[in-house]
């Protein structure tokens, strides 16, 4: 009996530890997704007549209350494929846009 209870007592931990890190994971994820829905947006009004053909998230940045989430996407118009740099700034604090650059990949 008291083995049974020190392993339970030993892997409780690694349990909530688990957990926290999936919810801190998740909770990065959604705030990623949400400013990659604003990047595809502002691609979509820069360039009207292309679709996007791929997505991906590079990363985030985050200096002082301002943040920076980097996506690469590939866009296709007129039987031209290309790729951009989309770059959303945002409030840490507000979690507004403050600005969307794009760059050529």
């Amino acid at each position: 009996m008291n083995r049974i209870l020190i392993l339970l007592l030993l892997c409780l931990p690694a349990v909530l530890v688990q957990e926290q890190t999936q919810a801190s994971a998740e909770a990065h994820v959604q705030s990623y997704e949400e400013y990659g829905r604003v990047a595809m947006k502002k691609t979509m009004e820069k360039y009207p007549g292309a679709q996007i053909t791929d997505y991906l998230h590079v990363g985030k940045k985050t200096k002082g209350i301002i943040s920076t989430e980097t996506f690469k996407l590939v866009l296709k118009e007129r039987g031209k494929t290309f790729e951009i740099f989309v770059y959303v700034e945002y409030n840490e604090k507000t979690k507004k846009v403050t600005n969307v650059t794009f760059k050529d990949a």
